[in-house]
């Protein structure tokens, strides 16, 4: 891994170090300042929003004057964000620092962007999946410092910590190396890819797994609190499984070929649904929230697919869209997930778990294939 790609994870892992105190928390946190199960899904839908309308301006911004400029004004906004939510004590305040948290998304396509351009000899899925493994591997020890700290000093303290934490991140990520942007005959606009039915295909079935497996995600922690009585401790620590989970499956599923790790990553979130529901020893949660790592693993696998079919000189517009689409699935699951909490706590997770084996056979029909595993298989069929 080169010098750049080093200093990016490092950004990367103690940015989540300061995530990781407040965000396996936060629905508990936004209940605390007044919202129903149904605002906290709106909560997260319109974080979703905020986030979606940031990615194809990213994308379009990171071919246009390279990534670093997306990284660098992200993180900087994104530690500012910090700052609301230490003086938050209602909705509205709180909901100022987290449109401005959940905007600065935009780096998601520069980060993509970066490593792929900068992965020298490393093949896209494991140059990607290296480097957002680390902030996964910012998550392992955080959640549950966060739970203490929030068991100990109240949630607040959690925040002035990982302001902290978002300000040395920045610092950090300032330190990158300037990549050129391409030459203008080849750069993409977002209407181009249109055009192109391979790529707005494999959109749809991003759409269709993201909506699905979020509707399992945002009101875990709500649903231990309430309905296995798990405390605020415990939850934190349930995220640190979590987040070694997303670490260590990341590491594995980004060794091997990408549909084939996206159709088992599915399946491991199912499992994580099954025990949710069923379990009631702390034990078996955090054997959940291990599996639920795979959800970070997905997508960067996602992306590693969406390079199998764009060319590098338009991956950050091609990253900026398959992010807003999946951004669009995390609008549209937390809103439902949030109705049909009030109603059944247990119906957001069932739903999640009757889609994903649908989505295995999708992904595992449709999904971009290498060059030379689409001659195979139309070898196979000549032969038939």
């Amino acid at each position: 891994m080169s010098r750049d790609l080093k200093l990016l994870s490092l950004a990367l892992f103690l940015w989540a170090m300061g995530e990781g105190l407040f965000v396996f928390i936060l629905p508990i946190y936004m209940a605390e300042l007044g919202a129903s199960p149904a605002q906290i899904g709106q909560l997260y839908a319109i974080g979703a929003a905020a986030m979606a309308v940031s990615l194809v301006p990213a994308g379009w911004a990171t071919d246009r004057f390279g990534p670093k400029a997306g990284l660098v004004s992200g993180w900087a906004i994104g530690a500012v964000a910090g700052f609301f939510f230490i003086i938050a004590n209602d909705i509205p305040v709180f909901l100022i620092g987290w449109l401005l948290y959940r905007v600065t998304a935009w780096v998601i396509p520069a980060i993509s962007a970066y490593a792929t351009r900068g992965r020298g000899d490393l093949p896209p899925e494991r140059a990607l999946t290296a480097v957002y493994s680390m902030f996964n591997a910012g998550l392992i020890l955080s959640p549950a410092i966060g739970g203490y700290l929030g068991k100990a000093f109240g949630l607040r303290a959690n925040f002035y910590v990982a302001t902290i934490m978002f300000a040395v991140s920045t610092a950090v990520i300032v330190l990158l190396r300037h990549q050129p942007p391409h030459p203008p005959e080849e750069r993409a606009r977002p209407t181009e890819l249109l055009g192109n039915r391979r790529f707005m295909g494999f959109m749809l079935m991003v759409f269709s797994i993201m909506t699905a497996l979020y509707m399992g995600y945002e009101f875990a922690p709500k649903f231990l609190n309430d309905i296995k009585h798990i405390d605020v401790g415990q939850i934190g620590l349930m995220g640190t499984a979590h987040a070694a989970g997303g670490f260590a499956l990341s590491q594995l599923l980004g060794r091997r070929p990408p549909r084939r790790m996206l159709m088992l990553a599915i399946g491991l979130l199912m499992i994580y649904g099954v025990i949710l529901l069923q379990a009631s020893w702390i034990g078996w949660f955090a054997v959940a929230y291990f599996l639920r790592g795979a959800y970070a693993a997905a997508r960067s696998l996602i992306n590693a697919l969406v390079a199998r079919i764009v060319p590098a000189s338009r991956l950050g517009v091609a990253f900026g869209v398959s992010e807003t689409v999946g951004t669009a699935g995390d609008i549209v699951a937390p809103f439902l997930a949030g109705l049909l909490y009030e109603s059944t706590p247990h119906a957001p997770f069932w739903v999640m778990i009757a889609l994903c084996p649908i989505l295995i056979v999708i992904v595992g029909l449709f999904a971009p294939r290498r060059i030379e595993e689409k001659q195979n298989l139309a070898a196979t069929f000549a032969a038939d």
